[in-house]
């Protein structure tokens, strides 16, 4: 098969595969659900006007960012599916930040000599790889730093190969972001960057550093004072609850209930094991805040498979982690790549050492969930990336796509397809569906299905409902319309971007003020709070972005 042949296939794989992961995450997750939601609305409310100050230690950015996409969906609220409306707009939102982290992903890939089609073929697995899936589905700032890393890499290694402190500087915006985002961030930056370039750092001109760590250092001093300034709080002011002030013993490092591993794989189980967490939650959801969630529709109606293992799914989810950490450690890679493999140790014996005290007290002895994989998902990712590629460059193109099909079917079974779908559930995924971004596409799908016709959320039916019986308008001699009410309907309030204000009483009257441009006039960002800082920071991040891939795409 010819190389350009392989690379169509490889990346309309990906496209599938990308917008198949985001269509599913909205329909059948409700990332109000997600883990510390309602502690971080705080930064959602103080947006949107609603409090002074969100009195939470981490960096405003993120948050910021999320209640953009929160705001221009304004368009679209409805009380009654409030929940829905805010989980798409973070789910779009995390969405927007993993494009721009896969872009990265594929220049820097690129630049060490992968070839493209091996690369949108491990990204369409990637799509669905679980630590990932998951960081894109809740509200965290973790997802930042999947964004700006892979631009991080390209940066240091075009100045390690060029010396051209340009690259320093460009990279110095992206950084200063992530390290006052949160604190547990910025030490998995530290040492990751100072394992990954350990002896290339030996051979640093001192000189070259002075302007790029200068500007780090101002952006990064001005980004921590307002968001300190904003949130009351600093960002090394991180307050326990309670139950977290508790080291653990060093036993919680070695401990392995192998019994328990297999037929309890179960929050709260392996409490006293790093391992077993580790084990079960890489590729599994050990602690409920993902498709296991109560509340989630990827846990309802699940179609029983491989009923001869005691928990399937989580028995396949831990199989998967063995099988990660194994390859890791054992498989042999690239030079060039060697240290990547493994990066995801740097995470997690950071949160190790935390749970140890050395950091403070920040253990909970009852759960363990101090060394969550959702705190390095974004190093476990670029590991899984780097042995999928090894593993994918050393067999046939027929070989790498079965592989790459298989690994998603298990991620799919692991995140709880197939399934059965009753009459309850049926009307529960449709009500979900009709308010995701994706409605369009997806009810093709679904409504096929169902035997049922979805209507999708736009800005008519957020505005003014849905009816298939209404008053029709008259026409006036003088070629206006005269609008009848309806007495079913409800007065609304709308406004324009003007702020003229006019109230509608009937259905087509609504219709036909929104066509012209008119909104329900709900007020729910009343005062513009954009950090001023950390808004210019981004757009200066953007940049940088922009000039790295230049860069980099002028060498392919």
């Amino acid at each position: 098969m010819k190389s350009n042949t392989k690379i169509l296939i490889s990346f309309t794989t990906f496209i599938i595969s990308l917008l198949t992961s985001f269509f599913l995450g909205e329909i059948f997750y409700n990332s109000i659900d997600g883990t510390d939601f309602y502690r971080y609305f705080r930064y959602i409310e103080y947006f949107s006007g609603t409090i002074e100050t969100p009195s939470r230690e981490q960096g405003l950015f993120y948050f910021w960012f999320i209640s953009n996409f929160i705001e221009f969906s304004q368009s679209y609220y409805l009380p009654d599916k409030w929940e829905y409306v805010y989980s798409t707009s973070i789910q779009l939102g995390n969405f927007v930040l993993y494009l721009i982290g896969l872009l990265g992903l594929f220049l820097w890939l690129s630049s060490r000599g992968v070839n493209k089609s091996i690369i949108f073929l491990t990204f369409s697995v990637l799509n669905f790889f679980p630590p990932i899936y998951g960081g894109r589905l809740i509200m965290k700032p973790e997802i930042l730093v999947f964004c700006f890393l892979p631009w991080i890499f390209i940066g240091i290694d075009n100045y390690f190969k060029n010396k051209n402190k340009i690259n320093l500087i460009l990279v110095a915006p992206l950084l200063s972001l992530l390290v006052t985002s949160k604190g547990t961030i910025a030490m998995m930056m530290f040492f990751s960057l100072l394992y990954l370039y350990f002896h290339e750092i030996k051979k640093i001109n001192l000189k070259d550093l002075l302007i790029p760590v200068a500007f780090f250092t101002i952006l990064s001093t001005l980004l921590y004072s307002e968001n300190s300034n904003i949130n009351s709080v600093s960002l090394l002011s991180h307050q326990e609850l309670d139950q977290y002030l508790f080291k653990a013993p060093i036993s919680f490092l070695l401990n392995i209930n192998f019994n328990d591993l297999i037929f309890n794989p179960f929050r709260n189980e392996h409490a006293n094991s790093l391992i077993g967490i580790t084990l079960i939650d890489l590729f599994g959801d050990y602690f409920n805040r993902y498709w296991d969630h109560s509340r989630s529709l990827f846990l309802s109606n699940r179609v029983d498979l491989l009923e001869f293992l005691p928990n399937p799914r989580r028995n396949v989810g831990l199989s998967l982690s063995s099988i990660f950490v194994l390859s890791s450690i054992a498989y042999t890679p690239e030079k060039k790549f060697k240290k990547h493999q493994k990066v995801y140790l740097i995470g997690m014996s950071v949160l190790a050492l935390t749970s140890l005290g050395l950091f403070g007290l920040h253990f909970n002895p009852d759960k363990g969930d101090t060394v969550k994989t959702h705190y390095y998902f974004y190093l476990i990712a670029i590991s899984f990336t780097i042995i999928l590629v090894q593993y994918l460059s050393r067999r046939k193109y027929i070989t790498q796509l079965v592989s790459v099909i298989l690994l998603i079917t298990i991620f799919l079974f692991i995140f709880g397809f197939p399934k059965t779908y009753d009459a309850e559930y049926e009307n529960v995924l449709q009500d979900k569906l009709s308010v995701t971004v994706g409605c369009e596409v997806s009810s093709l799908y679904f409504d096929n299905y169902f035997s049922k016709e979805t209507n999708c959320l736009n800005k008519k039916i957020a505005t003014c409902g849905f009816y298939e019986e209404f008053a029709k308008p008259e026409s006036h001699p003088d070629g206006y319309l005269i609008f009848q009410n309806d007495d079913f309907f409800n007065p609304i309030n709308l406004i324009d971007d003007s702020g003229y204000a006019v109230t509608v009483n009937g259905y087509a009257e609504c219709l036909n003020y929104v066509e012209g441009g008119y909104y329900r006039n709900i007020n729910i960002y009343i005062t513009d709070r954009t950090p001023r800082f950390n808004s210019n920071i981004f757009f200066i991040s953007i940049l940088s972005i922009i000039g790295l891939a230049i860069r980099n795409i002028r060498k392919l």
